[in-house]
């Protein structure tokens, strides 16, 4: 609830900009605001005559294992050696670290990093001693998200995937992690005292079940006043929940005492905290439509868009402004079927008329895309969705379509196949995988995530063919009817032996 002067490099940096060469303008003014004679002359000798304060480097600062993290999931450094030699010669390692530490100590501070980063799931060393990322480890390397903020993610993960949850629920987690911490968003001492965000945050999730261990469960069980950053935290989850709903901006400003910025802002940070947890969530191994939910929040939660508004948020550049597609959704004209209806002069009444026209094409697109759907499922309706062929180890056909797959992805769909409809375990997996190799059990959540990955790109309607049993295994979602396998091995295979792959040629 305090304010603390910027430095004067920070001031550099944000006045330069409103006179930068080049873009446009041959003056800019930066402008100090001094509220008595003192202010200002204290002002002018520390922002204007001062001198830049010295750069202080943010890696002996920061938890080291966040870096050694991402040196090795890039594969730059491979050993706790290479970490050594890459760390001791940065600006940290030859500026601070030699002047306080003897070399044993920076050794053991690397070493602890790594441990660190071991514990938490993210890395592994493999029997020559190598490190190795895990599939945890590169989704949040790959969002550049902390460990400790994987780690808050995680565990909600965990406690939800099975059970039914809000977006509220998921967009407080993200905002109480360490990386959802946004000191920009105003919350007054008046506020703390008496907005009462606690109890707003209690009431409208009023009726949710508080059995699971998350943010928003241990508030609404606790009845102590929360601390500072905690009401910022969920002041700033009130607020974006009403911003996905499509509450103008205006009275959000009013209502939760802010301003656009702060609101646009605290968006662009949830939002990418939520799509790291979809991240993470596809490196668990959960269900497709859990992660799909959390990846579509997170595009909400960014554009400040309800659900159904959401396919129409990208038709190109420039985009379709949140008012217009709030006022579309509140018309009912957010599904194809319905834009191709309206009249092009109605709908100029909510939107601007290129913007009438490009809806329009797309509603059109969409509806004569869903025409040619049915009329192709017709056609192949008699023929089995999925074909493994063990002459074609690197690919297999569904509905027709090709779809190329590493070694690892086709034994992977090749023993599912053998057993449709029924969950396969780890154990059988893991032994067709691997064998007597010895690898992370994690590595069969990032082979099937894979798998799943290049079915997606060729039938995006096919992206939960494949689905997991928590603790159990995976099921290809299809009847055996469904399914053709060509086996080279002798093994049994199902329904559809004989057919013939001419009716959908391999090339």
């Amino acid at each position: 609830p305090w304010k603390a002067p910027i430095q004067r490099s920070e001031y550099e940096n944000m006045g330069g900009r409103a006179g930068r060469y080049g873009a446009g303008y041959d003056f800019g003014r930066s402008i100090l605001v001094a509220s008595t004679p003192f202010d200002a002359e204290t002002q002018w000798r520390r922002y204007v005559e001062g001198e830049r304060e010295p750069v202080q480097p943010r890696l002996a600062k920061e938890p080291l294992e966040n870096y050694v993290l991402r040196l090795v999931a890039s594969r730059f450094c491979v050993t706790e050696e290479e970490l050594l030699v890459f760390l001791e010669g940065t600006l940290s390692g030859q500026w601070v670290w030699q002047e306080i530490y003897t070399l044993e100590e920076i050794e053991f501070r690397v070493r602890s990093a790594v441990n660190r980063a071991m514990d938490a799931g993210t890395l592994s060393r493999e029997p020559a001693g190598k490190l190795e990322a895990t599939p945890f480890g590169f989704a949040v390397a790959s969002k550049g998200i902390t460990i400790a903020t994987a780690c808050e993610l995680e565990q909600w993960l965990g406690e939800s995937e099975t059970r039914p949850w809000t977006e509220l629920d998921l967009i407080l987690a993200a905002a109480m992690t360490p990386d959802g911490r946004m000191y920009s968003v105003a919350l007054t001492a008046q506020e703390y005292d008496g907005a009462d965000y606690p109890g707003q945050l209690k009431k409208t999730a009023a009726g949710e079940e508080l059995s699971a261990d998350v943010p928003l469960n241990r508030f609404r069980n606790c009845n102590l006043v929360p601390f500072f950053d905690e009401v910022r935290a969920i002041k700033i989850a009130l607020f974006l929940n009403e911003w996905i709903d499509h509450v103008p901006l205006r009275e959000l400003e009013e209502r939760y005492h802010t301003m656009t910025g702060q609101v646009l802002a605290a968006a662009e940070q949830v939002s990418w905290l939520i799509d790291a947890a979809a991240a993470i969530a596809s490196a668990r191994g959960c269900a497709s439509g859990f992660i799909e939910r959390i990846r579509a929040l997170s595009q909400r939660v960014q554009r400040g868009l309800r659900a159904e508004a959401l396919p129409l948020a990208y038709l190109g550049e420039p985009g379709i402004p949140r008012s217009a597609l709030a006022a579309l959704v509140s018309h009912g004209l957010h599904s194809p079927q319905a834009l191709v209806e309206i009249s092009a002069g109605d709908l100029g009444r909510l939107v601007t008329r290129k913007e009438a026209e490009r809806l329009k094409a797309w509603a059109r697109r969409q509806v004569q895309g869903e025409e040619k759907k049915v009329e192709e499922s017709a056609m192949i309706e008699q023929l089995p969705v999925l074909v493994v062929d063990d002459r074609y180890p690197d690919r297999v056909l569904l509905e027709g379509a090709e779809v190329r797959l590493q070694e690892k992805q086709y034994r992977l769909i090749r023993l599912l196949a053998a057993r449709p409809g029924e969950c396969v375990p780890y154990e059988e997996i893991y032994e067709a995988l691997w064998g007597a190799v010895i690898v992370e059990n994690n590595q069969m959540h990032f082979q099937k995530r894979k798998l799943v990955e290049s079915i997606r790109a060729v039938r995006p309607d096919r992206k939960a063919l494949i689905r997991t049993v928590p603790k159990r295994g995976f099921v290809l979602d299809l009847e055996a009817g469904q399914v053709h396998l060509q086996a080279t091995e002798g093994i049994s295979g199902p329904v559809h032996r004989d057919l013939k792959l001419e009716s959908a040629p391999i090339p």
